[in-house]
């Protein structure tokens, strides 16, 4: 079966969430979707949800305030604030998580699982580097180095930062951010400060420690398409830098992407098997 949830955050804003109820109240994924995206754009992590519900996982895409480039999100009054991936603060996200993780644990579930996709993932750790004991294991799909990636990626970035810390925070940049997206002032530099909390898969700079990855203590699963970003290869730095965790596994999926299209099937069979194989 699948529902629509609709949550509001502490901050009293408004999320919704589709749920595939596999009717065992075990094991649940709640799935974390990167910059901008939703389930209608999904179509990977809709076809997840359906198998693993039908194969006694259930699954929960929790829409946190950064789907779209701008969205409108309404509070308990009634009234709508703009948000999206163009004016979003990272540090929200704990925000967004913990609706969800609340509505899984009214459902009853006994472990909860987090998946994060691309910007997903760093809030995924996030929310782990503060709440690790509400959460049995953790799936990073295509962990990005947000900070890094677009340091290197973007040609004005030294012009943006400029005119980020030259104008208010709302105002949407000059330029398009790496060519693609529409940023705000406030968000650029939210996620292109080095040592901040968005900065925790810092594969590029590589420090000695990466200081959130390294607390993480469940069982992490990572993995990403062959044909990504190089950055995101870099699976077995990842599982070097997860210092105090005992069971790390990776994985690189030949011929696809960063949205997996033809190997959603592929994917789906490597998770069902690392969930039954710990859980």
């Amino acid at each position: 079966m699948i529902d629509l949830l609709y949550e509001y955050t502490n901050d009293n804003l408004m999320l919704q969430g589709t749920y595939f109820d596999s009717k065992k109240k075990d094991i649940c994924i709640l799935f974390i979707h990167g910059q901008a995206q939703s389930i209608l754009e999904n179509e990977f992590a809709y076809k997840w949800g359906k198998y693993f519900s039908s194969n006694g996982i259930s699954f929960l895409y929790g829409h946190n305030r950064g789907y779209d480039f701008i969205n409108c999100m309404f509070d308990k009054k009634g009234d709508f604030v703009y948000n999206g991936a163009t004016f979003e603060l990272f540090e929200d996200s704990l925000n967004d998580i913990q609706v969800w993780i609340n509505r899984i644990k009214k459902f009853g579930y006994k472990k909860i699982i987090l998946l994060g996709h691309s910007l997903g993932c760093n809030k995924a750790l996030y929310y782990l580097s503060k709440h690790q004991e509400n959460i049995d294991g953790v799936i990073f799909a295509s962990a990005p180095d947000m900070v890094g990636i677009t340091r290197i990626e973007e040609e004005n970035f030294i012009e943006l930062y400029n005119e980020s810390i030259n104008s208010s925070k709302n105002k949407i940049l000059s330029k398009l951010v790496c060519g693609t997206d529409y940023i705000s002032a406030k968000t650029f530099i939210d996620q292109t400060t080095e040592n901040t909390p968005i900065d925790n898969f810092p594969i590029e700079r590589n420090p000695q420690t990466f200081e959130q990855l390294s607390k993480i203590t469940i069982p992490i699963l990572s993995f990403c398409g062959s044909d990504e970003y190089p950055t995101y290869l870099k699976q077995e730095l990842l599982k070097e830098k997860a210092i105090n965790c005992p069971d790390y596994s990776y994985e690189i999926i030949e011929n696809t992407n960063h949205f997996y299209k033809n190997k959603e099937d592929v994917i789906s069979r490597i998770v069902k098997e690392w969930i039954n194989k710990r859980f």
